[in-house]
């Protein structure tokens, strides 16, 4: 890193393999929805997507607390308006919205069926909170959006975006102490909500039931672990060096497909919190450890970074498109040749459609961020 321009080694290539592990859950996931046979089931699958997101929540709270703390440090303050200005990630999310609402629901080959008649009913309302960037609300109240319901995380982010900087910005001192009390708080009142809706085993269209499923997704203390990293590494703690050690990155690692296969049923409504702790101690250990055993840090890697954005926005639109087209030249799905051709086409679609929306599209925006930002990170 230099002092002028912040770039974290290693982060883009972590992101690209993240956004990749969404695109190859989501397959099986899609096949299941269009009633191909599908491993949709198996742990792996069915656990990838959600743990690559929460990567993702981590990523989010290291990146953007270490953004605000070396402002405040820099000019004593936070611009709080100026970080507003989140061009990274409102113009694609609105391009996303715009074709999820308007223009896929004209083409009816590639439906999904159990989806439809919600999308149908509660159209507006859904629309409505969309555009507010509420798609986890939504989700909550109504169901997922057909080929868009993922944009659901883009809406726990945007919260904690708005929350963050002027938290940050209040504290003058003990941010650890604070970080910590903020994720117990939060932990506390999610494991109320559980406990009085296991207790009241309410009907399915209950308000509880509904905070709950809002609940289950404001992951915002995924982001608070990532804000503790970030913070460890900015104030240069001695906890760093316990961090570093090989031992401690290893297991971080090997506890990503230990949770996947031996979680027991009564911890996983709090796996979420192991996995945040894994992915700190790898983003830390990969981008800011010189001595980590894995680097992640080159050209290859760090363009598709660049575009993961766009590839965990577009998949989803995607693959339903690749297996209609797949169905109408007459490939077998269920076939090992049709998943051959299902997988690469997918992604090989979804990398193209990635590249030049970042090239003619995102990067346009990327460009005038820069110009509001205190801190610029390179793109």
């Amino acid at each position: 890193m230099n002092s002028n321009k912040i770039h974290f080694e290693g982060l883009n290539g972590l992101r690209f393999f993240s956004a990749s592990a969404v695109v190859f859950s989501h397959i099986e996931l899609i096949k299941m929805a269009f009633g191909y046979s599908h491993s949709w089931d198996h742990p792996v699958f069915f656990y990838l997507g959600g743990i690559a997101v929460i990567f993702f929540f981590v990523l989010s709270g290291f990146l953007i607390t270490f953004l605000l703390l070396e402002e405040k440090r820099n000019t004593q303050t936070i611009n709080v308006k100026n970080f507003y200005i989140i061009l990274r990630i409102w113009p694609l999310y609105y391009l996303i919205v715009i074709i999820g609402f308007f223009i896929l629901p004209h083409f009816s080959s590639i439906k999904i069926n159990y989806l439809e008649l919600n999308f149908q009913k509660n159209y507006y309302h859904m629309l409505f909170l969309y555009l507010l960037i509420l798609p986890n609300l939504a989700t909550a109240l109504y169901g997922h959006v057909p080929h868009i319901g993922h944009l659901w995380t883009i809406g726990v982010e945007e919260q904690f975006y708005i929350l963050w900087p002027l938290i940050i910005k209040k504290i003058k001192n003990n941010i650890l102490s604070f970080l910590l009390v903020f994720i117990f708080i939060v932990i506390s009142i999610k494991a109320l909500v559980l406990f009085l809706f296991l207790f009241y085993q309410p009907k399915n269209y209950s308000f509880l039931f509904h905070l709950k499923e809002f609940m289950a997704g404001f992951k915002i203390e995924c982001m608070a672990i990532g804000a503790i990293g970030a913070y460890l590494y900015w104030s240069k703690s001695i906890l760093l060096r316990f961090i570093y050690h090989p031992f401690l990155h290893i297991l971080a690692w090997c506890s990503i497909p230990l949770l996947i296969f031996y979680t027991p049923h009564w911890a996983q409504d709090a796996n979420h919190l192991i996995y945040s702790l894994s992915f700190i101690i790898i983003i830390l250990n990969v981008s800011t450890n010189k001595n980590s055993f894995l680097k992640l840090e080159n050209s290859v890697l760090n363009y598709f970074g660049k575009i993961s954005y766009g590839i965990y926005m577009y998949h989803f639109m995607l693959i339903p498109i690749v297996l209609f087209l797949l169905k109408k030249i007459n490939i077998d799905i269920n076939s090992t040749e049709g998943n051959f051709y299902l997988y690469s086409l997918s992604f090989l679609s979804t990398f193209m459609v990635s590249i030049i929306s970042y090239i003619f599209f995102e990067k346009k925006f990327l460009n005038y961020k820069n110009k509001f930002s205190v801190i610029p990170s390179k793109m």
